[in-house]
């Protein structure tokens, strides 16, 4: 009997902790916040504080740990339309990218997903997201990996089946002068700044600048990236052919290996994506609308070419510029 309790006693005693039989951790922090746009202190809600803009437009606040990185971001769902694209804001300090999504949601529908940096310790409307336990910042556009998916999977929640198109927006810093440099890539003082142009090309990037460079394309910083997979051609690429037949700039980027960017990650995932992007040009109403107006001219122009949203009438949502507006 007495040798009967013990291997019970044995039976029921705690198993030792290992890594085997540790719990699972908790799950990862994650707060979600509504949020009155018009009562927001943040500056790229200020410069849009008009109650109609936001008629029928849904905002929260997204709060989650992944790893060393603690994200915010923004999900702002036109209630009335909820089947049109994902619009992407990356990078906080692109102010007219933001201006742009908001007035697209609300032409397209859909969904806009703008990641805040402005309690960031690397300082407000910043480009990389400094709040990190340690380590250096992280671009949040360089963060979708499948090794570690948990940002992509929050970033493209509701993304559905089939996807929906999403697009990416980007205002950046001025091109590099092809004239001075040549073709290839930019010099190593202006790297890392989100520079872009149609004059940029290497063994990634391969350029079809506008025949007619007309605007919004007079600009050779207002161009699309267009990815395409290491197997395949330029012609391969979402929405490629429509907008080399509308005599868009056009940067094609040759996918080999994934480098962390939505773009890439959205071609190995079989996902419909499209980036635009135009010259920073500052937050005066006059830059802020200038790079705003020829993001929305790209826009539209994917829209009616590749991605009509069905339930959805197009809409202009820009008109052209004035008459004789000069080239950069």
């Amino acid at each position: 009997m007495k040798r009967a309790l013990t291997i019970l006693a044995w039976f029921l005693a705690p198993l030792p902790v290992t890594a085997a039989t540790a719990p699972a951790a908790a799950p990862a922090q994650r707060i979600v916040s509504a949020i009155d746009p018009l009562l927001m202190a943040n500056a790229d809600f200020v410069r849009l504080a008009d109650p109609q803009l936001w008629t029928d437009l849904n905002v929260t606040r997204i709060e989650f740990r992944d790893g060393r990185t603690f994200w915010r971001f923004y999900r702002i769902r036109n209630l009335r339309h909820p089947a049109g694209p994902l619009w992407f804001v990356p990078h906080d300090n692109e102010n007219a990218a933001f201006q742009a999504a908001i007035y697209a949601v609300r032409a397209y529908g859909g969904e806009v997903v703008a990641i805040e940096e402005a309690r960031s310790i690397a300082g407000p409307d910043s480009r990389g997201n400094g709040d990190v336990d340690y380590g250096k910042d992280v671009d949040p556009n360089r963060n979708f990996w499948d090794a570690t998916p948990a940002y992509a999977d929050e970033i493209l929640a509701g993304l559905g089946h089939p996807p929906r198109l999403i697009v990416a927006l980007h205002t950046n810093e001025p091109g590099f002068d092809a004239s001075e440099y040549g073709c290839g890539p930019p010099p190593s003082g202006n790297t890392g700044r989100g520079e872009i142009s149609v004059l940029f090309c290497n063994d990634v990037y391969s350029p079809r600048p506008s025949v007619s460079a007309r605007w919004p394309f007079d600009d050779t910083d207002s161009v699309a990236i267009v990815s395409y997979p290491a197997q395949g051609s330029p012609a391969d690429g979402f929405c490629a052919r429509a907008l080399a037949e509308a005599d868009a700039n056009i940067q094609f980027e040759h996918v080999v290996t994934s480098d962390g960017s939505l773009s890439n990650y959205a071609l190995f995932h079989g996902l419909p994506y499209v980036n635009f992007e135009t010259q920073e040009r500052g937050i005066t109403p006059e830059g802020l609308g200038d790079a705003r107006t020829r993001l929305l001219a790209m826009i539209d122009l994917a829209m009616m070419r590749c991605a009509p949203v069905e339930g959805v009438t197009l809409q202009r949502v820009v008109r052209p510029p004035p008459h004789g507006r000069k080239r950069r």
